[in-house]
């Protein structure tokens, strides 16, 4: 096993805008959920766990699309009490070993609202406060996900937005070919941004972007370097756009991305910083203008992509998907976090040796 029980601390959640759009307190069942801006304050306020339900679906029931060891189905789930809300402490997520060949059981929370640029919301800022395991074989992700699917947006579901109505999900059909509320068939055709990802317990932070080859070209850190955000290596098709990664302590702290036409930025304070101080960014009214140069990671600007998509470069579902996409466009994206354990990358970059991916599956 690689660990027998390992935590998250989410101490806070923070979705809102910077210039107009907020969305007005309404009952879950009339809930309008583009652009639904909400805060979760675990630290100085006491909530009932339907609060956090009001705002994430807690359950995937579907296998996890990086192939890792773990099992995110509230269905199929071995252990008891793999979330839990401490009041005043934090809202915890477990990873609890299954003692079988399935390896563990583990979270993956999806936002219920979606998100949009437009008009009237012009800038979203998304921050982030809390800790992520840092282990061997360990993959934790904080990011966004988008789809233009009827599913992911309620429209062939939309009387009961719960866990529940997920259940009828578990077990039926593979990710790649059935959409949920929770999960689409269409990645990347509307965009993919990752603000938290480190494996194997590196301690370093990559933000990438995933979209259609022929949808967005970028620009990292002013850096005049023009590259592709779905095809930026030819070793993998899928390897999206990335600026520079970064090294902390531990994946700790506070970690926010300010979304823009045509940008995104990435920021990160350590678990020390005041981070609620006038203009910070868990203040009543962040000021990402008054936020030092060092606590910014990384800047993209995005453009029209100038790559089509092709048999030769790309996968040939990537084109299907893909096909019709031509803008530099992001659209309904859900956060999400999760994690999970060896899989594609943490598995293939487990070790320098042949046997990487086995060798992680084995580690103990």
């Amino acid at each position: 096993m690689i660990i027998n029980y390992t935590n998250i601390l989410l101490v806070l959640f923070t979705v809102q805008t910077l210039a107009g759009g907020v969305c007005v307190a309404q009952s879950h069942n009339s809930v309008n959920y583009e652009n639904y801006f909400f805060t979760l304050d675990f630290n100085n306020q006491k909530y009932d766990f339907s609060e956090v339900e009001k705002y994430f679906f807690t359950t995937f029931p579907h296998k996890d699309p990086t192939l890792g060891d773990v099992i995110y189905d509230r269905m199929k789930w071995v252990n008891d009490d793999m979330i839990k809300l401490s009041q005043n402490d934090g809202l915890y997520g477990f990873i609890k070993s299954r003692n079988d060949s399935l390896g563990f059981d583990s979270f993956r929370f999806t936002s219920k609202p979606y998100y949009n640029l437009n008009n009237d919301v012009q800038k979203i800022l998304f921050v982030f406060k809390g800790k992520f395991p840092s282990e061997k074989g360990v993959w934790p992700a904080w990011w966004l996900n988008g789809s233009r699917q009827d599913e992911w947006l309620y429209k062939k579901n939309n009387n009961s937005i719960s866990d529940e109505s997920l259940d009828k999900y578990s077990g039926v059909g593979q990710f790649y070919n059935t959409p949920s509320p929770v999960n689409c068939t269409d990645w990347p055709a509307a965009g993919e941004v990752d603000i938290i990802e480190t494996i194997n317990g590196n301690n370093i932070i990559h933000n990438t972007i995933h979209t259609c080859p022929q949808m967005c070209d970028s620009e990292w850190n002013e850096d005049g370097v023009i590259i592709n955000c779905a095809n930026a290596t030819f070793i993998d098709p899928n390897s999206g756009c990335s600026g520079k990664s970064y090294m902390v302590d531990s994946p700790e702290g506070t970690f926010a991305c300010l979304w823009e036409n045509n940008s995104f930025h990435y920021y990160y304070w350590d678990s020390e910083a005041d981070v609620r101080s006038s203009g910070g960014p868990l203040s009543s009214s962040p000021d990402p203008e008054s936020w030092k140069q060092s606590n910014l990671k990384n800047q993209v600007r995005l453009c029209e992509g100038s790559i089509e998509c092709d048999d030769e470069s790309h996968k040939a579902w990537q084109c299907e998907t893909c096909e019709g996409r031509n803008k530099c466009e992001f659209r309904n994206l859900k956060m999400i976090f999760n994690i999970t354990l060896c899989g594609i990358w943490a598995g293939y970059q487990f070790d320098e040796t042949n046997n990487s991916l086995n060798n992680c599956k084995e580690y103990k």
